[in-house]
């Protein structure tokens, strides 16, 4: 048992601190700003107001916080690709008219808008990475995980459009893919001009109309069931994301 005049080793914490999650909180605002080449760990440290050591303590080293950085920041997101279980999937016929597929488009889109929009950097700051060079240990780290989210939404659309008989079968569902991740992630790495012009600002309610103009779009083009009036009540402020 410890007292007040025990030494810890340096660079462990003290008690339930909260040094991981600042550590978290400040690795996301300065790698979205300046790039992972472009910040140290001194930096991100000081930034969050501890100790350099703890990063190691943590984290290992500045990749493994990048890459538990980004892993934090999109985890709801992938925990909706993963309930990719169409409710009616084991039905002969599935009831079409209480299978939720577009109030579960809407959460799915919602959970992006909550865990980026807050953080406008960070989408522009994935971008440029997948855009650079493969070799880095940056473009491994982003690769890596949004390989596993392009499998998770293959799988997500599989079992909630395919297998379910929501889509024509005239629809390629790798284009369908496209075409969903198109509409979800542009509006956040798109230049401010075009965004400013569309008439959206990234708040909770300017995101909220995007999930439901989006979803809309979808419903009708791959004529889904039309989604409660419930699907599109804000939850949990956007903002409460920051």
């Amino acid at each position: 048992m410890t007292d007040a005049h025990t030494v810890r080793p340096p660079g462990h914490p003290s008690g339930d601190s909260d040094a991981r999650q600042r550590l978290i909180d400040a690795a996301r605002r300065l790698f979205s700003r300046h790039g992972f080449e472009g910040i140290s760990t001194r930096a991100v440290a000081t930034d969050a107001g501890v100790d350099a050591a703890l990063i190691r303590y943590y984290f290992g080293n500045k990749a493994g916080l990048f890459e538990q950085m980004l892993l934090e920041t999109l985890a709801p997101v992938r925990e909706r690709l993963r309930d990719s279980r169409h409710p009616q999937l084991n039905s002969h016929l599935p009831d079409h008219d209480h299978c939720q597929v577009t109030e579960r488009l809407a959460a799915l889109m919602r959970s992006y808008y909550q865990a980026m929009a807050p953080n406008p950097e960070l989408p522009r700051l994935i971008q440029r990475v997948l855009h650079g060079d493969p070799g880095s240990e940056s473009y491994q780290i982003v690769h890596r995980l949004f390989e596993g989210m392009l499998a998770q939404s293959h799988q997500w659309i599989q079992n909630m459009l395919v297998q379910a008989g929501h889509l024509p079968s005239d629809l390629d569902p790798r284009l369908v893919r496209l075409s969903f991740l198109s509409l979800m992630a542009f509006p956040l790495v798109a230049p401010p001009m075009v965004v400013q012009a569309s008439g959206l600002a990234l708040d909770t309610e300017h995101m909220e109309r995007l999930v439901q103009h989006n979803v809309t779009i979808l419903q009708r083009a791959l004529q889904l069931p039309a989604a409660s009036p419930a699907a599109f009540q804000v939850k949990e402020s956007l903002d409460a994301h920051s």
